[in-house]
């Protein structure tokens, strides 16, 4: 409960789309799942909004610290959209997910991405989380690092956007275990490996 209400402030700042939440919320339910390196927890909470506006997110976590895997949450959360009729609140009700940025896989394919950058060594250079920071988010969506989510909440109708990090941390590009892409230069470079993140849900539009 704690480390939800922490993270909910934490993403206040991201000046995405979240809004002033209640002190309590109106409901809760933890998926608890055991993935290959350890437990993995999915939490459903619904607010009320100050002026009334019903708000519902899903925070995926480990509450251990162990390591997470894409692959694995694609499972869980395809679980956790199927069973949630059952707590009474449709799919469709969702608005984001909240989430460290750490999972294997998604840092291979940020890091990947990040090397074929132009802008990416400029940014780092300035030093300014105003400038990094609006990059990681946009190399978290163009990279495909999170595609098999994507797959999952569109046989729903839905489709997911990251719209803020927080809190990035970085390591050597030799660390990720990613390939260097061809006329990159990775040779010193630094790149993501841990960001608390927002993604919002949205419907697909009508063809």
């Amino acid at each position: 409960m704690r480390r939800l209400y922490i993270l909910l402030i934490l993403l206040a700042t991201l000046g995405a789309s979240l809004k002033s939440f209640a002190d309590d919320p109106q409901m809760q339910k933890v998926w608890k799942f055991q993935g290959k390196e350890g437990a993995v927890e999915i939490e459903l909470t619904q607010f009320l909004d100050q002026d009334g506006t019903r708000a519902t997110s899903l925070h995926i976590y480990s509450p251990d610290g162990a390591p997470r895997s894409v692959a694995e949450e694609t499972g869980f959360l395809a679980t956790v959209l199927d069973d949630l009729p059952k707590t009474g609140i449709t799919v469709q009700s969702l608005n984001w997910i909240s989430f460290r940025f750490n999972e294997s896989e998604a840092v291979r394919r940020v890091a990947a991405y990040a090397a074929s950058s132009k802008q990416w060594k400029s940014a780092l250079k300035t030093k300014n989380i105003s400038v990094v920071y609006p990059l990681v988010t946009s190399f978290l969506n163009d990279s495909g690092a999170y595609n098999e989510w994507y797959r999952i909440f569109r046989k729903h109708g839905l489709t997911l956007k990251i719209v803020g990090v927080e809190e990035v941390i970085m390591e050597p590009f030799s660390q990720t275990g990613a390939s260097c892409p061809r006329s990159a230069d990775c040779k010193n470079l630094i790149v993501p490996k841990d960001a608390l993140v927002q993604m919002n849900i949205y419907a697909l539009p009508p063809r």
